[in-house]
C-alpha cells in the first residue's frame, strides 16, 4: 500500500520564495481548509465495523472519533532558528508525518528535514569516509532529521477557530490602536 499509485489531481501553488514576507492566506480560507480536513478525516470509515453494517445503510462509525482528530503540529520557533543556523545552505524544510509509537497510532508527529536547492532531502551530515553506512543510518549524530514537533491533540489551542469552526474568531483579531 505504501507505494500504491494514487493519481488524484493536486493543485500546486507556487510561492515567490524571493518575496520579503512569507505567503499568507485569509483567516476565512484557513478556517475552511481546517474544517475540510476535519470533515475528510471523520468521513473515513472504520473498515472493521463496515463489514458489520447491513446493506440497509446502517451508519458506519468514523475511523477516528472527532475529539482525536489530528489537527496541527506545534513547532517551537527556537527550534526553527536552530535548524536554520545548523543548515544555512538549506533552501527549505520538509515535514514528514510520523507515528513514533505504533501502540498510539493517533499520536501523529512531524519529522523536519532540511532541503537543498535541488529539492533533495538533506538526511545526513557530512562525515568521514571511514564511517559505515550502517553507522550513518543508526547513529543520530549523523542524522539531520529533527523530531521536535508536538502534535495536536496533545498541545492544542482548543479555542482557535482553526481547531473548531464553531469557535469565535473575535479573540484572534488583532487591531492596532
Amino acid at each position: 500500500m505504501e507505494n500504491a499509485d494514487f493519481t488524484q489531481p493536486v493543485k500546486i501553488t507556487h510561492h515567490n520564495i524571493a518575496a520579503a514576507t512569507p505567503p499568507t492566506i485569509p483567516l476565512s480560507v484557513a478556517i475552511e481548509r481546517a474544517a475540510s480536513w476535519r470533515k475528510m478525516i471523520t468521513s473515513l470509515p472504520d473498515e472493521s465495523k463496515q463489514q458489520q453494517a447491513s446493506v440497509v445503510c446502517d451508519p458506519v462509525e468514523p475511523l477516528i472519533p472527532p475529539q482525536l482528530i489530528f489537527r496541527a503540529i506545534n513547532i517551537n520557533m527556537r527550534d526553527i532558528d536552530l535548524l536554520k543556523q545548523e543548515h544555512p545552505d538549506a533552501s527549505a524544510v520538509r515535514l514528514y508525518m510520523s507515528i513514533p509509537d505504533p501502540d498510539f497510532p493517533l499520536q501523529i508527529c512531524g519529522m523536519l528535514v532540511p532541503v537543498d536547492a535541488q529539492n533533495n532531502d538533506m538526511l545526513t551530515r557530512s562525515s568521514d569516509a571511514a564511517i559505515s553506512v550502517e553507522e550513518m543510518l543508526n547513529n543520530e549524530a549523523y542524522s539531520t532529521i529533527y523530531d521536535f514537533t508536538q502534535p495536536c491533540p496533545t498541545l492544542c489551542n482548543t479555542t482557535s477557530p482553526l481547531f473548531d469552526s464553531l469557535n469565535s474568531v473575535e479573540p484572534y483579531l488583532r487591531y492596532t490602536k
